[in-house]
């Protein structure tokens, strides 16, 4: 089949990989117009000659002289070279412009995005996030027909895979990759053998997460240790916060660990040889955090001076 792939990350740069090896033909790499226009995309693909082709869909294009198109407006003069390539199949896999019609309409037999999570749970734009933050042993990667919805479609193929308790969000990220890569060609395959078709989701089992941010990444300490430990496995960029002695402090790795509670929530219980923090159940270690945002240094510095009994946040 002619293909073409819309995404411009990680996720599109493993199913072209993996296409490249197969009996398809991919035709055009899509790219998000609408976070780069005029000179930044030149700058863009300038960058792409040199980037990694197994990292990144745009290098992966130029390196093997693929048309890259950008899509924005999705009017007439701009899906003209997309329909003229007659594509048989649009692959969708990272990409944040919601597709409608009429560019729904311009492959001949559909439209398939790749979603890193096991629909109907977790659509939207935190998959990764969302698996980590809910405690979940099980994700996966679904293969479903695009509508004009958002990952609502019917399901084409599901294909699980293992959450690990100390998984963050880019591992969970890593798996569905390699996952999508691994059956992207037999999921083709199928559609060109057997025509587009899916199974309806269960709509009233669907849940919705949106990527957090500002007050939401906010520590609170009295929620249980091990909620906030998994905060910091979910969240990377931008990661979880909170205010001490008048500066924001950056949490990026820590530990729930099983000490005795002699304070309350967000007390300091030690800080030599770990700096450990009562939560509202159990205590937090601070593997790794920075002070500052436009020049972040590791915290705590020697001059903070932190002490046993002082409420931190």
């Amino acid at each position: 089949m002619r293909i073409a792939v819309a995404g411009v990350g990680t996720l599109a740069a493993h199913l072209l990989n993996a296409l490249a090896e197969s009996s398809h033909e991919i035709v055009a790499v899509l790219q998000n117009g609408r976070k780069k226009r005029g000179f930044a995309r030149a700058v863009a693909r300038l960058v792409a000659r040199i980037g990694a082709a197994e990292r990144d869909a745009m290098a992966f294009a130029l390196q093997n002289n693929i048309p890259v198109l950008w899509l924005d407006t999705l009017d007439e003069q701009e899906l003209a070279p997309l329909r003229d390539l007659e594509s048989d199949v649009l692959l969708v896999g990272g990409f944040s412009i919601i597709l409608k019609r009429p560019l729904l309409d311009l492959p001949r037999i559909g439209c398939v995005n790749t979603h890193s999570s096991l629909l109907p749970k977790h659509r939207g734009p935190n998959p990764f996030a969302a698996v980590v933050l809910a405690g979940e042993t099980t994700s996966g990667v679904t293969f479903h027909i695009v509508d004009e919805g958002i990952d609502t479609g019917d399901i084409v193929a599901q294909f699980p895979f293992g959450v690990g308790p100390k998984d963050t969000s880019a591992d969970v990220h890593r798996k569905a990759c390699l996952e999508a890569a691994q059956h992207v060609v037999e999921v083709m395959d199928r559609i060109e053998a057997e025509g587009l078709s899916g199974t309806p989701q269960n709509h009233a089992e669907a849940t919705y997460d949106k990527k957090l941010e500002g007050d939401a990444l906010r520590v609170r300490w009295d929620r249980p240790a091990a909620d906030i430990e998994r905060l910091t496995r979910a969240c990377r960029a931008p990661s979880p916060w909170f205010i001490h002695r008048g500066k924001r402090i950056t949490l990026i790795q820590t530990r729930a660990c099983d000490v005795k509670r002699t304070g309350p929530p967000g007390t300091i219980l030690t800080v030599a040889p770990r700096l450990v923090v009562a939560a509202g159940d159990g205590a937090v270690e601070i593997v790794l955090a920075y002070a500052g945002r436009a020049i972040p240094v590791v915290w705590p510095t020697r001059s903070a001076r932190l002490a046993p009994g002082e409420p931190i946040g």
